[in-house]
């Protein structure tokens, strides 16, 4: 969360503190990770030896863990068991909470994102190395849940046949095919008008993917409390008292820090830090402190000269 660079950071602490372990050989000897998820195994005896161990080594790190019960663990999505002749075995894992409740059938979304949930579990089931009984019970599981969101069968197993092949395709060949660079055009999703205009795009090489104009996020209320215009950057402006000439300006730091340089200039009579300072002492006019506002919220710098031009460009001229 927060920046793009929190996952790498996250991940290149994490196998400097792996590293370390292994160097002064206190790590398990099974130890596999995927991001924060880790799949171990550890002697019953030693386990909370080594949770301890784990998090004594550096103040803002909290291993917990969790047990088999049964000869079972669930990691990530895929429930791990262990046979009789202490080999492991593999399923799909669904936490009790599921629904199987997806995109229903009547809902005005592209065909593409209806099926993307059936793709990811048919991609699972033939992906994941299962016992045949696994198979079988995960493929009917699909095809309920299909039927629950108000497909037809053969929507399902159009789907399926085509993990299928490819997985064929997969263990028959070590050849891949070549991977072409692609451009991508996102558009809102009204069949009657993006129809027409995905297809003029692909033939001159363009590929559509679609997007909901319709999103939770809008239908709820903002949950964050609102950040003060005066506490926000970007373009500006501050109109005069005495005629109708306004000023339009940039800012990187908050509005009211800004502003309040602008005040101070007009009170020491600083024509150089501010060209509101030069028009109140040329021109003996006062500033409507009052009225100036934050005209556009700019996050981006290198969107604020252009924000600025426009708003220069359609101001009223004195």
């Amino acid at each position: 969360m927060g920046s793009k660079l929190s996952p790498l950071l996250a991940n290149l602490f994490l196998s400097d503190f792996e590293d370390g372990l292994e160097k002064e050989r206190c790590f398990p000897r099974v130890w596999r990770r995927y991001v924060d998820d880790v799949f171990a195994v550890v002697k019953e005896r030693y386990l909370s030896q080594t949770l301890e161990l784990l998090n004594s080594r550096h103040r803002t790190i909290k291993f917990t863990v969790e047990q088999e019960a049964e000869g079972k663990l669930p990691f990530l999505d895929l429930m791990i068991s262990r046979r009789e002749d202490n080999k492991l075995k593999f399923g799909i894992y669904r936490k009790p909470t599921s629904t199987d409740r997806y995109i229903t059938s009547d809902s005005n979304h592209f065909g593409a994102q209806q099926k993307a949930a059936f793709h990811s579990m048919a991609h699972r089931l033939y992906n994941i190395p299962m016992e045949r009984d696994d198979f079988v019970e995960e493929r009917n599981r699909i095809h309920k849940a299909a039927e629950l969101n108000g497909y037809e069968r053969e929507f399902v197993d159009k789907i399926l046949r085509k993990h299928e092949r490819k997985k064929h395709r997969s263990n028959a060949t070590t050849l891949r095919p070549e991977k072409k660079d692609v451009k991508r055009i996102s558009l809102p999703f009204y069949p009657k008008l993006t129809n027409p205009i995905q297809r003029a795009l692909n033939h001159h090489g363009f590929q559509v993917v679609y997007k909901s104009s319709n999103t939770l996020k809008d239908a709820l209320c903002n949950l964050k409390d609102r950040v003060p215009a005066d506490e926000k950057s970007g373009v500006y402006q501050i109109p005069c008292q005495n005629c109708p000439a306004v000023y339009i300006g940039q800012t990187r730091r908050k509005f009211k820090t800004r502003l309040r340089e602008h005040k101070n200039a007009v009170e020491h009579g600083r024509t150089c830090d501010s060209s509101v300072a030069m028009h109140t002492t040329t021109l003996g006019h006062t500033v409507d402190w009052e009225q100036a506002k934050l005209l556009k919220n700019v996050r981006k710098v290198t969107q604020l000269n252009a924000w600025e031009s426009m708003y220069i460009a359609t101001a009223d001229r004195p």
